[in-house]
């Protein structure tokens, strides 16, 4: 069990710095006001370094006068030593989802600079940011290959152009997607079920996977500059491989294999998904040619399957799991497996949370041996299981508020998440455990 977060204290600093008796009895004291609520500063997606010295995260700032919000990136130290550092100014835009790159140097993220958003890298100690993709469809939800020589992000295309070259594909989608702009009929024709979720249209559009080399692999060694490399539809045909309904994601809904030369992901039912929960884990490869044609990993669960993680020796994969077929309001339990490092299953898959009543909301590794996740018990909690099945489970000590935004290093030493409560606004705190000392931060 890690040590207590001094939430007490937390709370007085969110709100403002310690609050003294005199200052509780000001003139100027009044109830909140609406209008105070969009003062608070909006603090997401953290994400710890590498080597567990920083995390990054990305703060929103919403201006009621202009009636717009901005959202740049930060990056603090764990420690909470020294002052957080604002190292993207968006102007006005919104640069989110930051990810660090394997060596720790690199930042990737999205933004709205560019619309639609595009990606983006920018160094950790800041500066110019470069862009990645210039994909006419828009990327998003990226994430680093573990060499660090690809990334693989999420585009919504039109699945009829999906199997074509990427230039001829790319061309196609933009034309289409101009003349539905330009045209003075606005009525939407739909011709099958699943048309709508919740108050969004589905349209005709596939949210499919992209891979994108960015560097040599070590072993390349170019001695000329890296060309611009363009993106590649990996998972072609009319089939999301992405979740369209948020009940079915946990955060990260794909994954790179151990060797880099493959993708796991959550793909929607093949059949019936207006009224089907089988969502399923599927596996790519990125280096062949694409297929319609995927290989499901997960078939003899009729229920869904989401989430992939691989644990950081590359031995385990971890996933979210439902039993019940149809009923998405069934409980999540995680699922694991040994798996070889292409990814594919080696023994049946065991779940861990079967002996207790709780359900999984979201999910990390904390070491090659263990796992974190959040579970709603009247608040959100941290738990920690080991990836056995029926190992004992552990609660982290948080006296109130709930968390969530789980971030770990390789090692499960360190970790970064996100904590609000009813007298505080959501900030990034972390936990770090070196030479058997475990401190607590708040860092943004």
């Amino acid at each position: 069990m890690m040590l207590p977060i001094r939430l007490a204290v937390f709370s007085m600093i969110a709100l403002g710095g310690l609050t003294s008796p005199a200052r509780l009895e000001a003139a100027d004291k009044r109830p909140m006001q609406v209008e105070d609520l969009f003062k608070f500063k909006r603090v997401a997606a953290p994400q710890i370094s590498p080597d567990g010295k920083a995390v990054g995260y990305q703060v929103t700032t919403v201006s009621l006068e202009e009636n717009k919000s901005t959202t740049a990136l930060w990056v603090a130290a764990t420690d909470g030593k020294t002052p957080p550092k604002q190292i993207t100014d968006p102007k006005g835009k919104k640069d989110t989802n930051p990810r660090w790159s394997p060596d720790g140097k690199t930042i990737l993220f999205e933004s709205t600079r560019t619309t639609p958003a595009q990606l983006f890298t920018v160094s950790a100690e800041g500066g110019e940011p470069k862009q990645i993709t210039t994909i006419s469809t828009g990327a998003g939800n990226a994430i680093w290959s573990p060499d660090g020589t690809r990334i693989a992000f999420v585009s919504a295309v039109y699945p009829e152009f999906s199997e074509k070259p990427f230039a001829e594909s790319d061309k196609l989608n933009k034309e289409k997607d101009e003349a539905i702009e330009k045209s003075p009929v606005k009525a939407k024709v739909f011709t099958k079920l699943f048309y709508r979720h919740w108050v969004e249209y589905v349209d005709d559009k596939r949210q499919h996977l992209f891979v994108q080399k960015v560097g040599y692999a070590p072993h390349e060694s170019p001695a000329f500059p890296i060309p611009k490399w363009e993106p590649r539809d990996v998972t072609p045909g009319d089939r999301d491989a992405y979740p369209t309904s948020t009940t079915f994601s946990s955060g990260d809904d794909f994954t790179f294999t151990p060797d880099s030369e493959h993708l796991v992901f959550t793909a929607v039912p093949e059949k019936d998904e207006s009224w089907s929960t089988n969502y399923d884990l599927c596996r790519v490869s990125i280096t062949k040619m694409p297929s319609p044609k995927w290989e499901t990993l997960t078939s003899t669960n009729t229920a869904a399957d989401s989430g992939p993680k691989f644990s950081p020796d590359g031995k385990t994969l971890a996933w979210r799991v439902q039993k019940t077929a149809g009923y998405e309001a069934d409980k999540w339990d995680i699922a694991v497996a040994e798996c070889k490092p292409d990814g594919t299953l080696m023994a049946p898959p065991a779940t861990v949370l079967s002996h207790r009543d709780l359900s999984c909301n979201e999910f990390a590794w904390k070491g090659s041996a263990s796992l974190a996740f959040t579970a709603d018990n009247a608040r959100t909690f941290i738990y920690y299981v080991s990836s056995a099945p029926k190992s004992e489970i552990t609660q982290e000590a948080l006296s109130m508020g709930s968390a969530g935004g789980l971030s770990y290093t390789a090692d499960g030493m360190h970790m970064a998440f996100t904590h609000v409560s009813l007298t505080a606004p959501i900030d990034v705190w972390t936990i770090s455990t070196v030479d058997g000392k475990t401190t607590e931060a708040k860092v943004s």
